[in-house]
């Protein structure tokens, strides 16, 4: 045993009592990231989200996404045909149900859109001339192909997308209406799809054909066209397109139709778009260019690879570690 001295013992005790605590570290913990706060639509929001990712198949919603008088809604369908002299256009204005087709033999060629109303532009024309006194889009979309195009005769690119009504009058070559398309990629058989979306006065009613689009109710600075501009494709070739408009439409009078008598306060339709926007980006068209489609063959074809062939690596991994052990 060892004999320590007390007055040893008093220095150390004097020496731990008067010892300064620890600072505490200035290093800032970090914090948990917060969870990213969910995007909430209301149940109509949601109907006419998926109305307008699915144009062509979706149910269509309840006459409450916009304001104003509550009106019957419809899907109404047009098949056009287009032989091209090289590059050509199809744009459409739900709102209205004006479209526009162009064809040139060269893309660079000084052109005129003019949107207008009839058999061959608007889909549902006949019924709606008949019986509507006022339009407006829920959603739509063009679908294009090009069937004749053989195999070893793929040429040609072609861009789509959605602009505002007040573009389409300062377009003047099919080139300056290329540049406007937030989807592109190169002319091939796949049937193709472009969506539309509204704006902020798509919500309003516009008269159904008046004698131009500048006299309807619509501000065009404020309501969308969508549209599909193939260029560099041989002369005479057939390009179809696909029209769908899923119209809200009120009768006109002597139809022996009634009015609803009803209105909606409508939802903020342009909050559903934007959410469309930031979850999925480029989510209105199917344009691909071919590095992505590529990539997604490439990344397709590894993963159904791996799903084929990692049950029976794991099988021979485990039969050869009971070998191992001598099971």
């Amino acid at each position: 045993m060892v004999n320590v001295p007390n007055s040893l013992l008093k220095k150390l005790e004097a020496a731990a009592l008067s010892r300064r605590p620890r600072r505490k570290s200035k290093r800032k913990q970090k914090r948990a990231a917060q969870p990213r706060p969910a995007l909430v639509l209301s149940a109509p929001q949601n109907a006419h989200a998926a109305a307008l990712q699915r144009p062509f198949v979706a149910a269509l919603p309840p006459p409450c996404i916009y304001s104003g008088e509550d009106g019957t809604i419809n899907r109404f369908h047009l098949d056009a045909t287009i032989t091209t002299l090289g590059a050509s256009a199809f744009i459409f204005h739900p709102n209205t149900g004006y479209g526009s087709t162009l064809n040139a033999s060269n893309s660079a060629t000084i052109i005129t859109p003019t949107l207008a109303s009839s058999v061959a532009l608007t889909p549902g024309y006949n019924t709606l001339s008949s019986v509507a006194s006022k339009v407006r889009a829920i959603s739509s979309a063009i679908r294009f192909t090009i069937p004749s195009l053989s195999l070893t005769n793929v040429v040609g690119e072609f861009s789509c997308g959605v602009i505002s009504a007040d573009t389409v009058g300062t377009i003047t070559t099919m080139d300056q209406l290329f540049t406007l398309g937030q989807g592109r990629s190169n002319v091939t058989r796949d049937l193709h799809e472009v969506r539309w979306y509204p704006n902020a006065y798509d919500a309003r009613y516009s008269a159904f054909v008046n004698t131009g689009i500048a006299s309807t109710g619509s501000d065009l600075t404020d309501t969308n066209c969508v549209f599909v501009v193939v260029r560099g494709i041989p002369p005479t070739t057939v390009v179809n397109f696909q029209v769908v408009n899923n119209v809200e439409w009120t009768a006109k009078a002597n139809t022996g139709l009634m009015v609803s008598g009803s209105a909606s306060v409508g939802t903020d339709h342009q909050h559903t778009v934007s959410i469309l926007h930031k979850h999925t980006p480029g989510w209105f068209h199917t344009a691909k260019a071919t590095g992505e489609r590529l990539l997604e063959d490439t990344v397709g074809r590894v993963g159904k690879f791996a799903e084929k062939s990692a049950p029976k690596l794991v099988e021979r991994g485990l039969e050869g570690l009971a070998a191992m052990m001598g099971l």
